[in-house]
Parts: C-alpha cells; sequence; structure tokens
C-alpha cells in the first residue's frame, strides 16, 4: 500500500493508511527511503467504492492519535533521507504531527478552488474524490467547462465560512481556517459536510476529557461508482470497552 511511482522526475510514493497497514507504517517508510522517494503522500482510506463494504478496515478517530504519533517518529528520519511528507486532505489537522506532514498548515477543503475533477463520463465535480450524486456540476458534453466551473456545486468551498458547520467542527478552535476539513470524507461518513471525525486535533481534545469517537456503520453503499453508506458518531469514555 505504498505505490511508487516515477514519471521522469525524483521518484514519489502515494499510501493509503488504514487499520491494515497502520502496523507495518515505519517498516513501510524505511522501505521507500531505501528505495530513494524525495516525496511521500500520505491519506487515510476513505469509506467509500470498495472501501466502504469494508469498515472494519478504516481508522477509527481516536486511532489517528497513534498515526500521528508514528509520523511525528517518522518525520525526522524523512527529513533526513531527503524525503518530504505531505499530507492529503483527509489527513487532518494541526496535531503535533502537523509540521511533519504540510510545508504550510491546512487552509480547508480545495474543491473547486484550485482543484476539480472529471468524471470518465464527462461529469465535473469540484474534486475527483467527492461522491457524484450530492457534487456533480454538469458534464462537459453539455455545457462548456468555464460555465461549470461558476455553479454552486463546484464552488461551494470557495466562500464556505462556518455557517455550514456542525457538531466537533462547529466550536472548533481552528473552525476559520479549517472549515470543516475535508468534504469528501465528512460527507462520505456523516452524509453532509461540515463535521469531520478523522482529526487529530479533535483526537486529542476529546482524549483530554476522557472522552472518544468512534464510527458504527448503519447503511452499507448501494455499489455504485463513487458510492457511499451512513456512519453514526458515537462518543464515549475513553476507557470504555470496545466492542468485539
Amino acid at each position: 500500500m505504498g505505490h511508487i511511482r516515477d514519471a521522469g522526475m525524483a521518484p514519489y510514493a502515494n499510501t493509503q493508511v488504514n487499520r491494515l497497514n497502520l502496523p507495518e507504517l515505519t517498516e513501510l517508510s524505511q522501505a521507500l527511503f531505501d528505495a530513494g522517494i524525495k516525496a511521500w503522500q500520505i491519506q487515510v482510506t476513505g469509506p467509500m467504492g470498495r472501501a466502504a463494504d469494508r469498515p472494519e478496515w478504516l481508522l477509527q478517530p481516536y486511532e489517528l492519535l497513534d498515526l500521528g504519533e508514528l509520523l511525528t517518529q517518522i518525520g525526522p528520519a524523512a527529513k533526513a533521507r531527503g524525503c518530504t511528507i505531505n499530507a492529503g486532505n483527509n489527513l487532518g489537522y494541526y496535531g503535533p504531527a502537523e509540521r511533519h506532514l504540510r510545508i504550510e498548515p491546512y487552509g480547508g477543503c480545495g474543491a473547486g478552488r484550485f482543484v476539480l475533477g472529471v468524471e470518465s463520463n464527462g461529469d465535473v465535480k469540484g474534486c475527483p474524490s467527492l461522491p457524484s450524486a450530492p457534487y456533480v456540476g454538469g458534464n462537459v458534453r453539455e455545457a462548456p467547462l468555464a460555465e461549470i466551473w461558476e455553479r454552486q456545486a463546484i464552488g461551494f468551498a470557495r466562500a464556505r465560512g462556518t455557517s455550514e458547520l456542525w457538531g466537533f467542527c462547529k466550536t472548533c478552535y481552528y473552525a476559520e481556517v479549517c472549515q470543516g476539513g475535508c468534504s469528501w470524507t465528512a460527507h462520505a461518513l456523516l452524509g453532509r459536510r461540515g463535521n469531520m471525525p478523522w482529526c487529530l486535533h479533535r483526537a486529542d481534545t476529546l482524549r483530554s476529557q476522557g472522552r472518544r469517537e468512534r464510527l458504527v456503520q448503519v447503511k452499507r453503499a448501494p455499489g455504485d461508482p463513487f458510492d457511499f453508506g451512513a456512519f453514526e458518531l458515537i462518543e464515549e469514555p475513553w476507557d470504555a470497552p470496545l466492542p468485539s
């Protein structure tokens, strides 16, 4: 789960992290550094497509703290080997590991701001990762791309603010700059954007209060392209017994 590419430039790798490969991340990093990669993008396996059918593989929100600690340990080794770690948009946000994950702090969802996605049938979304049904703003076979770009379905994040935030994100210290994190992941987990459970700062804040969050799938994905199910977010004591 660490795919190496070399497009005539310095080799780079892209890794999705989940409950299967989290224990192997340190070993994987050494293998990638030994292979000479100069850039490593890390993101969290999102709950869409095939991954939506394997909820037991997805990281629980509190497990991001384990990931953050690992990346904090790996970060100096990456720098020493001349490798830059670049976090994907759904690996958030603002915890102690942030300085190892991004050149600049996370600045909110990039969909329709400096990102655009075009599906194989010509449907246009603000980001390639977004689920299709809620976010397709038009089709390049039916309208000019410049016209589609101006539609609300594409440009929802351009003047987003904090009005649509809810749950923990609404009261977060970083709400103004983060604006609810990755729209794709939040929507695919909870059915709408504006509340992103996979967040280092959030998990750390809750842990300091003796609390944690846990995701439980309550609806399976229907089996369509870019599909997603639905999860219930449970907040509970940090030391509550976990389901078997």
